[in-house]
């Protein structure tokens, strides 16, 4: 059976749409956003929907954007793009430079959102000749870099509020300059890492350094934590499986001359499997209490970050194989996992 859908056309069609797709791309690279604040940024994208004739639903999960293809009876997909921007001061040089200090795009959101407006373009041209076979749902997702107040991110408040209800599938995508130009990435299963947050509070007893036999040391109590901690993941961990905790920050001390009585620490957990993510924080919690035999006690928070990104074999295989016959085998990889996180992990779960 012949396809509806002619590779070589949907590549002309997007080399036509290079400059138009470029264009968007740096406008919204001019006017950067922060999570959940990025309203210019969705006026841009409502109004190139309305003058495809796609109607936009705007202020979904607070900033975002929602807009629907129609074709035939096949199955409905979503295609997710994020959209926020990054507290970073760009020197770059560039002639579409950001204009608001500070701010700038530095993680290739504003790249993703031309890009799912160009494919909104192909798309919407093919439903209109009647070859598109199912519907597609344009999701342009807001806070993908940071959560709200209630710990919620642009994804997560996505799928709470109903924006993927109804999908047979949804697909995202990440820009990556350690790909050759033109190449396409992916890989079924595990892909990106969980990433969660801690704070560690230890407290000792503060006294004069001339006098440590009238207090606890808690830098000493901080070092065999710290020491307990880097056991972690090559002692307790499965050697197979794969993860780490790191330690960013550490605080502790007033003065040269003073025992510091409390030592605050923060890091980040990743993983990317639910159960090494429980084992890691179980195993934290321990390398925690090895202060409290020695008279100190600790304070942990642990702020669960987003889960890792698992993808659907079957629709990574029917991607991978799409990308080889659109672009041939030379141009598409099997991606290796990353460590890094995405909260798209949440539209992957739902």
């Amino acid at each position: 059976m012949k396809p509806i859908v002619d590779n070589a056309d949907i590549l002309q069609q997007a080399k036509a749409l290079h400059a138009k797709i470029r264009a968007w791309r740096r406008q919204i690279h001019r006017y950067p956003e922060l999570s959940f604040t990025e309203t210019r940024t969705a006026g841009l994208i409502a109004s190139a929907l309305f003058d495809l004739g796609i109607e936009p639903e705007t202020e979904v999960a607070k900033t975002g954007v929602v807009g629907v293809i129609k074709g035939g009876d096949g199955p409905v997909v979503g295609l997710r793009a994020d959209m926020d921007a990054l507290p970073i001061t760009e020197q770059n040089g560039a002639d579409f430079d950001s204009t608001r200090p500070g701010l700038m795009h530095a993680c290739g959101h504003d790249a993703h959102t031309a890009m799912l407006l160009g494919a909104a373009t192909i798309l919407k041209a093919l439903a209109d000749r009647g070859q598109l076979p199912g519907t597609v749902r344009l999701l342009f997702q807001p806070s993908e870099e940071d959560q709200d107040d209630e710990d919620k991110s642009g994804g997560m408040r996505m799928v709470e509020e109903g924006a993927l209800d109804g999908l047979d599938a949804v697909f995202g995508l990440h820009v990556d300059t350690g790909l050759p130009v033109g190449t396409v990435a992916t890989r079924p299963g595990p892909m990106m890492a969980s990433a969660d947050t801690f704070m560690l509070t230890l407290y000792g007893q503060a006294a004069h350094a001339a006098r440590p036999h009238q207090g606890l040391d808690t830098i000493a109590l901080a070092a065999h934590v710290i020491q307990a901690v880097h056991q972690i993941v090559s002692r307790r961990l499965d050697p197979i499986g794969e993860g780490v905790i790191t330690i960013g920050t550490i605080q502790g001390g007033t003065k040269d001359n003073i025992i510091a009585g409390t030592v605050t620490m923060t890091g980040t957990i990743r993983s990317f499997t639910p159960e090494n993510r429980d084992l890691l924080y179980t195993e934290l919690r321990r390398a925690c209490q090895i202060v409290e035999p020695l008279g100190g006690r600790f304070e942990l928070d642990l702020r669960a970050g987003y889960p890792p990104l698992a993808n659907d074999e079957a629709m990574a295989d029917l991607m991978l194989s799409a990308a080889r016959d659109l672009l041939g085998d030379e141009q598409v990889r099997v991606a290796e996992k990353i460590m890094a996180a995405e909260d798209f992990s949440f539209m992957a779960q739902a």
